[in-house]
């Protein structure tokens, strides 16, 4: 079986191209490697490959946002150097005005943004040199991040479904 080499871009539908570069551009850094605009599409590098994000313009203006209900993507990652840039990105993020999850999971320090268009994109540094060892023993874990300390704060979310779960059987 031939075995992909890596997750190479992603392509997203979105209601208003210009507005969704900008955001993109602003949040990540990301350049525009070629677009036009007339036909509604953009396509965004972050300089190493010819595109990592391309952006069609093929959602309704009224388009309502993705539905938790339903199959879809749920979130996709940019990786960041460390946590010092976890740090400063999410103080860069919280004053233009974005919310902003943090999140503490076992093999990463996190951050959730919405984009326009209702996609979560998650920004995050790895926590371990070796993060397939830690996600394959450690398990699943996600609590709130202290974007201080790097430390998780409260209850693991996963555990707590768990018990939830019990609970009503």
């Amino acid at each position: 079986m031939i075995r992909a080499k890596r997750i190479s871009h992603l392509v997203l539908n979105v209601k208003d191209v210009v507005r969704s570069r900008d955001f993109y551009v602003n949040l990540l850094g990301l350049r525009v490697a070629s677009e036009k605009l007339e036909a509604g599409v953009c396509f965004l590098s972050l300089g190493e490959q010819h595109h990592d994000l391309g952006l069609f313009q093929r959602a309704a203006a009224d388009a309502p946002p993705p539905n938790e209900t339903q199959p879809r993507m749920i979130h996709f990652a940019w990786q960041l150097r460390d946590f010092a840039e976890v740090q400063a990105k999410y103080r860069e993020l919280t004053e233009q005005g974005i919310a902003v999850d943090t999140v503490l999971h076992n093999v990463t320090q996190s951050l959730y943004v919405t984009d326009p268009d209702g996609h979560v994109c998650e920004l995050y540094c790895d926590r371990w040199e070796d993060g397939f060892e830690a996600m394959s023993t450690q398990g699943p874990m996600t609590r709130q991040l202290d974007i201080e300390t790097g430390e998780g704060i409260g209850e693991d979310v996963f555990t707590a479904k768990a018990r939830e779960q019990a609970g009503a059987g």
